[in-house]
C-alpha cells in the first residue's frame, strides 16, 4: 500500500507543481544509495518511502511509451530509457480524393491539384498518398504504417515495405519500417485497396535497438469509386465545345446527298463524344453498326462498311477521326486513335456488327473530348431511296 501511495504522489505533483527546480546531488543520499549531480524537469522532484529507505527522482512531461501512463491530454514518463525512444511522428496528409488542393508537401508538382489531379475524375479508387512528420527524428528513422477499415478495432493490418500493400499482422517484420525518404519518394505509396471505403493509418518511428515509438495518431480518408462520363454530341468540325440532346442524327442531304457512281462524300455534321474516367488501365472507345452499311428498307439494297479507302473502292461507308483532346499530365492517360480510323483523306474504318475499337486511352482520362467524320460512297448499281441509314452504338469500356 505504500508504494500506491508513492505512485499516486506522483501524480498528484505532476499536476499541480508548474516551477522548475533543481536538485543537488545531497538532497539525493536515501540510507543505502547516493545519485550525484542530478537535474529533475518541471514539475519532477523528490519523493521519500514512508520507512525512509528509499528515495525516488521523477520528471513529469516527457513522452512515454506505455500506454498505463497517460491520459488523452497528459502523459507521464517513470522510465529514464523513454528518452532514447524515436520522436513520435505524426502524419502530414493521407489522402485519396482531394480535389483543388493537398496537404502533403513532398509529391509531385500534379499533386498541387489535390488527388484528383494524379487520379482523374472522382480521385484515387484503390490507392493513397501518405506522408509523415518527423517531430525532429534524424534522416535515417526507419517508420512503420498501420493501416485499418474500423479505426483499428478488430482489422489491424501493416504497409509492406517492398509491395505498399496492406499486409496481415502475421507477414509484418523490420522490413516493413523503411525511411521517411523511401516512403514519400513512392507517388501512391498505398496500394491495392477497397474503393469507396473508409481508411485509418497512424505511423510509428524506429531509431534503433529498442526505441520504437508510440504510434501517431490516426488519420483517415475515404477512398474513391470508379467514375466515368460518356456524352454524345453532334455538331459541325467546329463543335470542340457544343453541346446538343437527342436524337442524334447525322443526315447525308441535300447538297450532300449521296450518288450512284459520285466520289466520296462527307456528311456535313460529325459525331463527338466526351470522355472521363478515372479507371487507371484506361479506357477504350468501341462502335458497332445494327446494320453492317447503310440499308434501306424500300430498296433492301446495303452500302456496305469496311475499312478502305474511298477513293479507291467502289463503295463503302465508315467513320475517320477527325479530333481527339485530353489534359495532359505524367499521371493522366492519353486519348489515341486506332489504326483503321485514324486515316486522312477518304480513309475509312468500318462500322460493322461486330464490335470495333475506335480509340484507346492508356490511363486516367480527364477533359477527353473526340469527333468523327461519316464518309460514305454509294456505288452505281444502288437504288434512289431516301432511307439508307445505319444505328451506330458508342460504348466506353473503362479499364480499372
Amino acid at each position: 500500500m505504500k508504494t500506491a501511495n508513492i505512485f499516486k504522489l506522483v501524480l498528484i505533483a505532476g499536476i499541480s507543481t508548474s516551477l522548475a527546480q533543481t536538485v543537488f546531488a545531497t538532497d539525493l543520499d536515501s540510507g543505502n544509495y547516493k545519485i550525484v549531480g542530478a537535474t529533475t524537469s518541471a514539475g519532477g522532484g523528490l519523493l521519500d518511502s514512508a520507512s525512509g529507505n528509499y528515495s525516488l527522482m521523477n520528471s513529469i512531461g516527457n513522452i512515454s511509451a506505455d500506454p498505463r501512463n497517460y491520459s488523452t491530454n497528459y502523459r507521464l514518463q517513470q522510465d529514464p530509457s523513454a528518452n532514447f525512444i524515436a520522436a513520435q511522428p505524426g502524419i502530414q496528409c493521407f489522402e485519396t480524393v482531394s480535389d483543388g488542393s493537398t496537404n502533403c508537401l513532398t509529391g509531385p508538382t500534379e499533386l498541387s491539384g489535390g488527388m484528383v489531379a494524379i487520379c482523374g475524375t472522382g480521385g484515387c479508387y484503390d490507392k493513397a498518398r501518405f506522408e509523415v512528420i518527423t517531430n525532429s527524428n534524424p534522416s535515417d528513422t526507419l517508420y512503420t504504417i498501420a493501416i485499418s477499415t474500423d479505426n483499428f478495432v478488430n482489422d489491424i493490418q501493416y504497409i509492406d515495405g517492398a509491395t505498399f500493400r496492406p499486409e496481415a499482422e502475421g507477414n509484418h517484420d523490420i522490413n516493413d519500417f523503411r525511411t521517411q525518404a523511401y516512403w514519400e519518394a513512392e507517388v501512391f505509396n498505398i496500394k491495392a485497396l477497397a474503393s469507396n471505403t473508409l481508411y485509418s493509418i497512424k505511423i510509428s518511428a524506429l531509431h534503433g535497438d529498442f526505441t520504437q515509438s508510440d504510434y501517431s495518431k490516426t488519420s483517415s480518408t475515404t477512398t474513391g469509386i470508379g467514375s466515368i462520363f460518356f456524352d454524345i454530341d453532334i455538331a459541325s468540325s467546329g463543335g470542340t465545345t457544343a453541346e446538343s440532346s437527342s436524337p442524334y442524327t447525322v443526315a447525308f442531304s441535300g447538297a450532300d446527298d449521296l450518288v450512284g457512281g459520285a466520289a466520296a462524300t462527307t456528311a456535313p455534321n460529325l459525331v463527338w463524344l466526351d470522355i472521363d474516367s478515372n479507371s487507371s488501365g484506361g479506357v477504350a472507345v468501341i462502335q458497332f453498326g445494327k446494320n453492317g452499311g447503310l440499308y434501306s428498307t424500300t430498296t433492301t439494297q446495303t452500302i456496305s462498311s469496311s475499312s478502305t479507302n474511298l477513293d479507291t473502292t467502289l463503295e463503302g461507308f465508315g467513320l475517320q477521326s477527325f479530333y481527339m483532346y485530353n489534359d495532359t499530365s505524367g499521371f493522366l492517360g492519353d486519348l489515341t486513335a486506332t489504326t483503321n480510323y485514324a486515316g486522312t483523306l477518304n480513309n475509312v474504318g468500318a462500322i460493322t456488327t461486330t464490335a470495333n475499337k475506335i480509340y484507346d486511352g492508356d490511363g486516367p482520362i480527364s477533359n477527353g473530348r473526340v469527333a468523327m467524320y461519316l464518309i460514305a460512297k454509294a456505288g452505281t448499281d444502288k437504288v434512289p431511296a431516301t432511307d439508307y441509314s445505319e444505328e451506330i452504338y458508342f460504348v466506353l469500356v473503362p479499364r480499372y
